[in-house]
């Protein structure tokens, strides 16, 4: 199934697409209770890439709990293994967390504010339309083992438990950016709303002392599908074309502050160390409803890969149903990791969002033939229940590193 994707190396190496080694290489390391890869599973707890700890999703699977106690559950669950990697919640450099009741905002965010009393990591809510299991809301983390290492970029709001940014290392992780003016009102057309949110990011670089050439990913969230293509003609204005980041676009119910667009980055400080990995079938930024993003970017060791659906590139095609959608969005991101010069087992986290959660242990079954193989950590929910395109089952965005 894989072999018609597998690209030679002796070709990769004369394309130039394998990144070459940048500095030292890092360690890897599963955060489990034995300190040994799971072997089979469809995803692990944490695992450690150097410095950086990648945390999965973490729920609260008790029903009848009331939703303060789930928010401390969750962020329990996430100090759970951040313990087991020697760090704790001052080491979390950024935060997603998606809500399925966006009612309970203010309650979350007070109880979410208890784990962060000092320079809180950069963090991205949305509201979503299923989690799985009874938990109604999932967090995901990455956190960083130096604190001298890491930074607070910009001030934080009152009232609001999050920093514009941090810088870890490195990569500088920004909080996601809605489309508020200075004096917290809104553009009055959408166009302009996008550009805003973009102009808040821009704000976040320009404080680190970088710019848009240094984001290696981005996340790009949209409560419209009907917005989708305003957005990718903002969004290009921000790039030069054919160097775009990585981007996961994603259709979700809602997002926080009245906006209708939210932007999420993750930028590198060493431009040197920024390399778009592009294989031959996907010769152009353009898929299928996302804004425009290169397949993979390079920052050092680590490769931030697009959020791809089950499409066919050189077709421009989808896959028939969620079977074959799942199996090509695999197919995809194995061809974007072997130009790399990686593998399957190199993916150290994953995003994957579904159209519909009653597909969620049917996923699963194919999910795990390719991606148990590492495994890295994953977050997995169903982002919208109203305006996805119904044709995309599947997509789902990753980071993988060069290891040892």
């Amino acid at each position: 199934m894989r072999a018609a994707i597998i690209v030679a190396a002796s070709v990769v190496a004369v394309l130039g697409l394998v990144q070459p080694n940048a500095g030292e290489v890092p360690e890897k390391k599963f955060i489990t209770k034995d300190g040994k890869r799971p072997k089979g599973a469809l995803f692990t707890s944490g695992v450690m890439v150097g410095k950086t700890l990648y945390i999965a999703g973490k729920g609260d699977y008790r029903p009848d709990a009331a939703f303060p106690e789930k928010v401390q559950n969750c962020l329990s669950e996430v100090k759970k293994v951040l313990q087991m990697a020697g760090l704790d919640m001052r080491h979390v450099v950024h935060s997603f967390v998606y809500l399925e009741d966006h009612s309970q905002f203010a309650e979350y965010n007070k109880q979410y504010a208890a784990f962060f009393d000092k320079d809180p990591p950069a963090r991205t809510t949305l509201g979503v339309s299923k989690v799985p299991g009874e938990s109604h809301l999932e967090i995901t983390c990455i956190a960083y083992g130096d604190l001298a290492g890491r930074k607070r970029i910009g001030e934080v709001s009152g009232g609001l438990p999050f920093s514009p940014g941090i810088l870890a290392g490195d990569t500088l992780y920004i909080s996601g950016k809605g489309d508020q003016l200075p004096d917290g009102q809104h553009p009055p057309t959408f166009e302009a709303q996008v550009r805003q949110a973009m102009r808040n990011v821009q704000t976040t670089l320009t404080q680190a002392g970088l710019d848009f050439r240094h984001v290696v990913m981005s996340h790009v969230f949209l409560d419209r599908q009907e917005n989708l293509e305003v957005a990718n003609k903002v969004y290009k204005e921000f790039f030069k074309a054919g160097d775009e980041p990585a981007c996961a676009t994603v259709f979700v119910d809602w997002i926080p502050g009245g906006s209708h667009v939210e932007v999420t980055c993750i930028a590198t400080t060493d431009l040197a160390g920024r390399k778009v990995v592009r294989p031959a079938r996907m010769n152009t930024g353009e898929i299928p409803a996302s804004v425009t993003g290169s397949p993979g970017v390079w920052a050092g060791n680590t490769l931030y890969l697009s959020g791809l659906p089950g499409f066919k590139p050189q077709e421009r095609v989808l896959a028939d149903g969620l079977q074959e959608q799942v199996h090509q969005m695999a197919r995809n991101h194995v061809d974007i990791l072997e130009t790399a010069g990686l593998k399957l087992d190199d993916i150290v986290s994953g995003h994957v969002y579904l159209h519909d959660i009653k597909d969620y242990q049917a996923f699963n079954g194919i999910y795990r033939e390719y991606f148990s193989r590492g495994p890295g950590v994953r977050t997995c929910l169903m982002p919208t229940s109203r305006n996805e395109n119904k044709d995309v089952q599947v997509r789902a965005s990753f980071i993988a590193a060069r290891t040892r």
